[in-house]
């Protein structure tokens, strides 16, 4: 981190704007909003959205720090890999160095939200009430304290650079690959863009963890496009039994089953890097993902929130923020 100056962007943005421009539209190039707190829709440009006046600004020793620079660095690098992803919508064209600064990117935009931000004060308000109900003073408890929103602002930027490169090789040790949005279709993208899905359950006990078995990590690239981390022992099995079955029907012997396609479809996408098209049902599951998952704002580039809205109406939980112990 290095001291806030004249340099220093009074705007910083969860959401990098390189990102929010490939969700933009019309002539104006503004990106459309919902607010689920507020249920209303309105249009803004990319400067003024996913952004909080000294976000990544701290008090520490007495100066005013700031992760701001070290992040614009990083968003320097990883547009110009997104640009490429894009643009040849595959990921067989990224060399190491590309492909690890991408998941740098993406490991440090799954920490910098206002997501995470709120875990953190979630956390120490569900230990807290805890000790209360166990008739526990705070004061005895060893290596806890109850911090104030300065010192969980100072924590969160502190946890971005901390674990930064942890996260990262998790994603690295995922199976990477693209989705594309069908004609007429489009992705939408929240102000918690990376999410998570497990179809694996652990019985009293949560499953959103980058390291659990059956995770799916998801992050919309543009409006036409999104990546996908998913568990590598889950699609590893996959993979393996797809080959299997393509020796056995190269021989002749043993006629493809019905349905099987989209299981080679999916396994011929990972192998190729290339983008799989999806289904209309599938867009509708990425994109509930980032309405469950958002904290506040979701972005799109039609202004076609009526499946924000219907979510809401059906499910009120999803008008705020996900709260511990939920999905």
């Amino acid at each position: 981190m290095r001291r806030v100056d004249a340099s220093t962007p009074k705007k910083q943005h969860y959401v990098p704007q390189f990102i929010l421009k490939n969700f933009r539209s019309g002539k104006k190039k503004r990106v459309h909003v919902f607010d689920k707190h507020r249920k209303t829709a309105y249009t803004s440009s990319v400067r003024d959205a996913a952004c909080e006046n000294g976000y990544y600004n701290i008090e520490l020793d007495g100066g005013e720090f700031t992760l701001e620079g070290k992040l614009a660095s990083l968003e320097g690098i990883a547009a110009g890999v997104i640009k490429k992803i894009v643009d040849h919508e595959t990921l067989a064209g990224l060399d190491n160095k590309e492909l690890s600064s991408f998941c740098l990117f993406c490991a440090v935009q799954l920490l910098r939200t206002e997501h995470q931000r709120d875990f953190g004060k979630q956390m120490q308000e569900a230990i807290s009430s805890w000790l209360e109900k166990q008739e526990i003073s705070v004061d005895q408890v060893e290596n806890f304290e109850v911090f104030d929103d300065d010192k969980l602002k100072q924590s969160h930027v502190h946890n971005i650079n901390a674990l930064a490169l942890q996260f990262a090789g998790h994603f690295m040790n995922k199976i990477m690959m693209l989705a594309k949005a069908p004609r007429g279709c489009e992705f939408v993208i929240s102000d918690n863009p990376v999410t998570m899905y497990n179809h694996t359950p652990r019985l009293g006990r949560g499953n959103l963890g980058l390291v659990l078995d059956g995770i799916e990590i998801h992050m919309p690239l543009s409006k036409s496009l999104s990546v996908s981390f998913v568990c590598p022992k889950i699609m590893g099995e996959l993979i393996e039994k797809t080959k299997k079955l393509r020796f056995v029907w190269s021989l002749g012997s043993v006629p493809r089953p019905p349905g099987f396609q989209d299981a080679e479809e999916l396994v011929n996408a990972i192998e190729s890097g290339r983008a799989r098209e999806l289904k209309p049902e599938n867009i509708d599951f990425y994109n509930s993902l980032q309405v469950i998952q958002s904290t506040r704002f979701v972005y799109s580039s039609t202004g076609d929130f009526s499946l924000v809205e219907d979510m809401i109406r059906t499910n009120p939980e999803c008008q705020h923020s996900p709260r511990i112990g939920s999905n």
